[in-house]
């Protein structure tokens, strides 16, 4: 491989792995609400797949920003986002090969697992309560992407047992990230993206706990609907604001956590049914247009990364 390819992976940013998260998720929302033949989730598996090799040869290549990013407070963070993208890739794969797709499932899961303490070994040495962001949602709660592609019900225990942990991480992190946003100042303007973030764990948890419980308590439904609610509604206003920062990598937290947030719709429709509360027709009607605005971000930030990075011709 050339030394420019090799020089250009390492300015290639982390933070695009949550991108290929956004993307991967995009498809397999949409292929469920179209009732599509899964060619829409293929495809996008398929480019995330890409995407994510392209991080993995950056790390390949310069082994030494592993250590250096894991420390980092904010690309620390988000590095998850790459293992939850290998997640949803596995669920698309599993269309074609099911005993390739339970194998990468079962070693991203391990992977995030072992982010997730390099994550809280870093955190704790250098504990600094103004250095916490949003995304520090995404190693403790990103594990539940684990539920939402289990591969089959051999592993329904280690998803019952993941989902418990990243509800109970919730309930820690929730109140102290809500104290730090509202009482520290938030100076660094460039990790200010990641306040989208915080629509993404209640919707991940409850989409995660309605696909792997069978009978879901309509109690726990219910608070983690209504925060999920509250969360995405203070995410859309924030876009008002977060979409005239200047362009970072930390874009890509526009992607997922609106996709999953419509996930979350769609899996409270059917089980309303269920519970007698209606035909679901409101939560579908809000989670299409939850989606249509997922959408449109992935695709924009999908843009302004490629503008961002893809290589161009050197003029002489």
């Amino acid at each position: 491989m050339s030394q420019s390819i090799i020089q250009r992976l390492q300015r290639l940013p982390t933070p695009m792995a949550g991108l290929a998260l956004g993307i991967a998720s995009l498809g397999v929302c949409l292929d469920q609400r179209l009732g599509g033949e899964q060619w829409l989730q293929t495809g996008a598996a398929a480019i995330a797949a890409i995407m994510l090799l392209m991080v993995v040869s950056k790390f390949v290549f310069h082994p030494g920003l592993l250590k250096k990013e894991s420390a980092d407070p904010l690309v620390g963070s988000v590095m998850p986002t790459f293992t939850m993208a290998t997640m949803m890739v596995s669920k698309s794969l599993a269309l074609v090969f099911p005993t390739a797709a339970t194998g990468l499932w079962l070693t991203a899961v391990s992977l995030h697992l072992l982010l997730l303490g390099a994550f809280v070994f870093f955190r704790i040495r250098d504990w600094n309560l103004s250095h916490m962001i949003p995304s520090w949602f995404v190693p403790p709660i990103g594990i539940i992407v684990a539920a939402l592609t289990c591969p089959s019900n051999h592993y329904q225990s280690l998803a019952h047992a993941l989902i418990i942990l990243g509800l109970v991480s919730y309930a820690i992190l929730l109140p102290t990230m809500l104290y730090r946003l509202i009482f520290l100042s938030w100076d660094e303007h460039h990790t200010r993206p990641t306040f989208a973030i915080m629509a993404a764990p209640a919707s991940l948890t409850l989409a995660g706990y309605l696909t792997i419980e069978s009978a879901p308590s309509p109690l726990l439904v219910t608070v983690l609907l209504g925060i999920a609610l509250t969360m995405t509604t203070l995410v859309y206003l924030s876009m008002l604001h977060l979409l005239r920062l200047p362009f970072s990598p930390g874009y890509a937290a526009f992607t997922f956590p609106l996709v999953v947030s419509a996930t979350a719709l769609y899996e409270s429709a059917k089980r309303f049914q269920l519970f007698g509360l209606g035909d679901g027709s409101l939560l579908r009607q809000m989670a299409d247009i939850e989606l249509t605005i997922a959408v449109l971000l992935v695709s924009y930030v999908a843009i302004r990364y490629l503008h961002a990075y893809w290589p161009r011709p050197r003029t002489a």
